[in-house]
């Protein structure tokens, strides 16, 4: 009886260290799993930033093509239109005086 004791005890104890080493591993892999969760949540972040300003990019050529055909014609009415807000921003100034 106390060597089938001992062989308990033995098997017990290489059960609890392949327990004890997959634990470690899962361990392991989680963390693995964790730092590329992190890097993806960033990298989809960053993907979905690209996009706002591709989006607002596409809106403004939109915007800017609804104004004018022509690539002169363009220019001119963004210069004109950053005089507008030139005038506008001085009349807020004399106002705020």
């Amino acid at each position: 009886m106390a060597e089938s004791l001992i062989v308990t005890l033995e098997k017990l104890d290489a059960r609890i260290k392949d327990i004890t080493a997959r634990n470690a591993r899962l361990v392991a892999r989680n963390r693995e799993l964790e730092e590329l969760n992190a890097d993806l949540l960033r990298k989809a972040q960053e993907a979905e930033r690209e996009r706002d300003r591709a989006r607002l990019d596409a809106e403004y050529l939109a915007v800017s093509h609804r104004l004018a055909d022509h690539p002169d014609t363009i220019v001119d009415t963004r210069r004109h239109i950053a005089k507008l807000i030139r005038n506008i921003d001085r009349c807020l100034e004399m106002l705020k005086e």
